[in-house]
């Protein structure tokens, strides 16, 4: 099956900016406030520096059909998982606050742990705040990022996150096939093609 690439993934459907002063925990509480019915907003924080990023359908679009093809994945492996989408990860005393655009916890005990398993975000360009640190601080086993039609996937050790090839959450996804998905100009067939291959027709 040829795969078409999606027409309008190729502009640049976000925009990102650094706040240039250092902000308390307080002054970012209060313009969180003030921008919490903005759903085209996102904002980020860490150790005083703050990123807002504005959301567009291109974005979305990738995020959506993402959610729907884990979530396929998981009915078909008879995985265990509960999506947390974009909940936001926050805590004062952490000096963070970051809200990924999916989330999710595996396991039978997922509903007792505060932080999900894994953390995946849809970029369509790189900021300048380690987002690695982000995740980190809040002990995230896995963060997938999807840039440019391509995953990188870290996975948390002693040292930090560490870039590696294959996720050990879902270590039987195949994570170019799903990056392949994501690009198609067809949903309905982007699902039908990932189903198929989970399946094994």
């Amino acid at each position: 099956m040829t795969i078409a690439t999606h027409p309008k993934l190729t502009a640049l459907p976000e925009q990102r900016l650094i706040l240039p002063l250092s902000m308390t925990w307080e002054q970012f509480e209060a313009l969180d406030s003030l921008l919490e019915y903005t759903r085209s907003v996102r904002l980020s924080y860490l150790d005083g520096y703050v990123e807002i990023m504005t959301l567009s359908r291109e974005h979305e679009i990738i995020k959506c059909l993402l959610a729907l093809l884990l979530g396929l994945f998981c009915l078909e492996k008879d995985i265990s998982f509960m999506p947390t989408g974009s909940a936001t990860l926050k805590s004062e005393t952490k000096g963070s606050s970051k809200e990924q655009d999916l989330s999710y916890y595996f396991g039978e005990d997922r509903r007792q742990r505060e932080t999900p398993d894994l953390a995946i975000e849809v970029t369509f360009m790189s900021g300048t705040i380690d987002k690695l640190e982000y995740y980190r601080r809040f002990n995230v086993a896995e963060a997938w990022f999807w840039e440019d039609g391509v995953f990188s996937i870290y996975q948390l050790n002693s040292k930090g996150h560490e870039l590696v090839d294959r996720s050990i959450l879902l270590p039987d996804l195949d994570i170019e096939l799903l990056s392949q998905c994501l690009q198609m100009s067809e949903e309905k067939e982007a699902l039908k093609l990932f189903r198929n291959a989970v399946r094994g027709c």
